[in-house]
């Protein structure tokens, strides 16, 4: 007979994913179950959804993970939820809870909102981080997660050193996507109208009002290298009124399916990254998986996880990013080879080597 289950019990709480479309919620859970899945040897996880959500969630992808419905989003349905599975620890990969009912390892992907509070929504600004300002120091919470040196850089200057451990954890490209990729780029054909693409939920750090003007001055400028089209996905967030008014060479496709965008992604003129502040960027790395030459912003986050394999431009000049528009129009993607070596440092099994040294030292194990 087999002896006891001595792996780590780690639960996710999963009560805000959903499989109408991905955002970086949806996205980033199953990295980490993607990741976990490497060192299941080590971690018997389960993930929290809602009774709603339980039947798009891809359970088959996940065979070592346990999956835990609840009826809403209440904390004490959580609770509930947990009694059963025991856990040892709880990973909350975005937002905290206002009580700890276990150990928690929490993922603060960044602290722009702290960084940019005016382009925050006021409750944010007025409420929201204080609130996590005061979660931050419970004693439950056990270890923070972040996803980048930058990002970590910025969470030590906003809240000094925490009294818990901050690991960096990058993330990655999930498996399933990034098959798609590759075959998007062995099979691209040059589409009907050229374009170049940017992706994001359109909030004010992703920049988009600058990058819809320096792309019209580059293209004023540059007629024959720059293409007719900017296409934008991504659906709308808190800031409204996107500046194109219809206008026919910006396109607003919004969600798109992870098998469109990697055929955007492999069939763009170039992929431009404006976002003045990320946590990570994961966008580079699969326009870069892609086979796509990209523009981003010279910020360190970019410089840190795309090194010299993009062109980087100032995200507040208008005209120096229709400069680099037109120069990266004119640039060749960098060689697979160098973007395969490049991205091999960014893996599941990295992160889940990661993940499972910080959820032991996070109960002492």
């Amino acid at each position: 007979m087999p002896g006891p289950d001595t792996r780590l019990r780690v639960a996710i709480d999963a009560r805000y994913w959903r499989g109408s479309f991905q955002t970086g919620v949806e996205r980033y859970i199953l990295l980490l179950l993607e990741a976990l899945g490497t060192v299941h040897e080590h971690v018997h996880t389960a993930v929290v959804v809602r009774d709603s959500e339980r039947a798009a969630f891809p359970v088959d992808a996940f065979p070592h993970v346990d999956v835990l419905t609840v009826s809403t989003r209440h904390a004490h349905a959580l609770t509930r939820a947990l009694r059963g599975f025991a856990p040892d620890l709880v990973h909350y990969p975005f937002d905290l809870p206002r009580r700890f009912d276990h150990p928690a390892v929490y993922t603060l992907h960044d602290p722009g909102r702290y960084l940019y509070p005016d382009l925050m929504v006021k409750r944010i600004r007025e409420q929201d981080n204080d609130l996590l300002r005061e979660q931050l120091r419970h004693p439950q919470l056990r270890a923070i997660i972040t996803v980048s040196q930058s990002s970590r850089a910025d969470i030590l200057n906003v809240f000094g050193e925490p009294p818990q451990p901050l690991a960096v954890v990058p993330n990655f490209i999930d498996s399933r996507f990034a098959a798609q990729l590759h075959h998007a780029r062995a099979t691209a054909r040059p589409p009907a109208q050229p374009f170049l693409l940017t992706v994001g939920v359109y909030i004010p750090t992703k920049n988009i009002p600058r990058l819809v003007r320096a792309f019209r001055l580059a293209r004023h400028a540059a007629p024959d290298t720059v293409p007719p089209q900017l296409r934008l996905v991504g659906r709308l967030g808190w800031e409204r009124g996107l500046p194109v008014n219809g206008a026919p060479d910006i396109a607003v496709l919004g969600h798109l399916s992870n098998e469109r965008l990697a055929q955007h992604f492999a069939t763009c003129t170039a992929f431009v990254w404006p976002s003045f502040y990320e946590g990570f960027g994961l966008p580079v790395h699969e326009a870069l998986a892609a086979g796509a030459p990209v523009l981003a912003a010279d910020t360190p986050v970019n410089r840190e996880i795309a090194g010299d394999l993009v062109t980087y431009t100032d995200p507040y000049d208008d005209d120096q990013m229709a400069k680099a528009i037109i120069t990266r129009c004119q640039q060749p993607a960098p060689p697979a080879q160098t973007v395969a070596a490049h991205l091999a440092h960014y893996t599941a099994a990295t992160a889940g080597t990661a993940l499972l040294a910080t959820y032991r030292r996070a109960i002492g194990r």
